[in-house]
């Protein structure tokens, strides 16, 4: 494989009606790489992060942690009491079986939350469990169910937070995984709210956004950025269609409309060299240009620690504290080398680390169909990434 490779598919995806546009950036060490662009993006434009903003809200989480402000090991209770006393799913109607997701659409008719059995949970959640997915908050059939019929019209994020201390866990805390694609992180950013004494917007621009140099990555747009915003796209009948301010626009439920509140859990914006520096400082661990935003053993525990990892979320994955590893990539079935971490987006976005490698990989688009880690884009620019400088590539 070569450079030339990655220039040849991305263009061919433009022109096959793909994707609308795109662009890539690769550091290893202090070395960038690769910086590129196709389509109709600048390297200026802006895009919904969708589920990387967890990755960002991950960082604020630790260092809150650092600070002594947040206790990984900390019931969640300690911080946001009404979730002090949780109940557990205890219903044979609702224990997942991937048959049942066939009969989604008939559940979903004459599902009411009040109407799960259930009983008192063991034990509390943990600032852990949230960042690790083993709270047992919305990840699995009842969690699915009630995240599909929600109506979401909460005005503040403490609103929205409490919510969910009417749900039922799917399990006990730290007895099972599974991705909590709204709940957990959603809770984070508010807990990191409540401990700072700041929004969760006014915490991730003052302490990371402004030492990481990233100006355009922000809950809210400005006037200026409004107009590099992309626009998002989906496919249908092998061509792309604008869906922009539709309600397949950041999945239907963040900015549809203008949002009164931060998403800790896909609600930022941000452009390829805004993530890049934000890679650039987790692939120094911590270290950002001579400035130390999170100690090298914070970062490391990050990306290495899972405490169910005999519980995979996918084949050849595990979790770490607000990141996704490749533990195992073949049975993943991923290009990327052992210990790999990051996150990726609903619409495409797509983050990666590798400590062995030294590399730094982050994709960006804006196709509200193509889904996140099981993006077949995303997967191409992994293979063409790792082929190409991983230290892999010949084995």
């Amino acid at each position: 494989m070569d450079i030339k490779q990655i220039d040849e598919i991305m263009e061919a995806y433009v022109n096959n009606q793909e994707m609308a546009g795109g662009a890539l950036f690769v550091r290893q060490g202090e070395n960038i790489l690769y910086r590129q662009k196709w389509g109709e993006v600048e390297f200026d434009s802006i895009y919904r992060m969708m589920s990387l903003t967890k990755c960002i809200t991950a960082v604020a989480v630790m260092i809150c942690v650092e600070r002594g402000l947040i206790g990984l090991d900390e019931p969640l209770s300690t911080y946001i009491p009404e979730f002090k006393e949780m109940k557990v799913m205890d219903d044979e109607r609702y224990v997942f079986e991937p048959e049942k997701l066939k009969k989604l659409p008939l559940m979903l008719l004459t599902f009411r939350m009040d109407k799960v059995k259930s009983k008192p949970a063991q034990r509390e959640i943990t600032i852990r469990d949230l960042l690790s997915h083993s709270s047992g908050l919305q990840q699995g059939l009842v969690g699915l169910l009630a995240m599909t019929k929600e109506i979401r019209e909460y005005k503040t994020l403490r609103e929205h937070v409490l919510h969910y201390t009417k749900h039922c866990l799917d399990f006990e805390p730290g007895t099972g995984t599974g991705y909590s694609p709204l709940a957990g992180f959603d809770i984070l950013g508010y807990v990191v709210s409540v401990v700072s004494g700041r929004s969760l917007a006014e915490f991730i621009e003052e302490e990371i956004c402004v030492p990481l140099h990233m100006k355009d990555t922000t809950f809210f747009l400005s006037e200026e950025q409004k107009p590099r915003l992309v626009d998002v796209y989906k496919r249908k009948n092998n061509q792309l269609i604008k869906v922009t301010g539709t309600k397949d626009d950041m999945a239907g439920f963040m900015h549809e409309k203008e949002i009164c509140f931060e998403h800790g859990c896909g609600g930022l914006f941000s452009t390829l060299d805004d993530y890049a520096n934000f890679g650039e400082m987790l692939l120094g661990n911590g270290n950002f240009r001579g400035g130390q935003l999170l100690k090298p053993e914070t970062v490391e525990l990050m990306h290495t620690e899972a405490p169910m990892q005999h519980l995979e979320p996918e084949p050849g994955f595990v979790w770490g504290l607000g990141m996704k590893i490749r533990q195992d990539p073949k049975k993943a079935n991923v290009s990327a080398t052992e210990g790999t971490y990051g996150w990726s987006g609903a619409f495409g976005t797509h983050f990666l680390i590798s400590p062995k490698d030294d590399l730094e990989v982050v994709f960006m688009m804006n196709r509200s169909d193509i889904g996140g880690s099981g993006s077949y884009i995303s997967a191409k620019v992994e293979e063409l990434v790792f082929g190409i400088w991983g230290k892999d590539k010949n084995e």
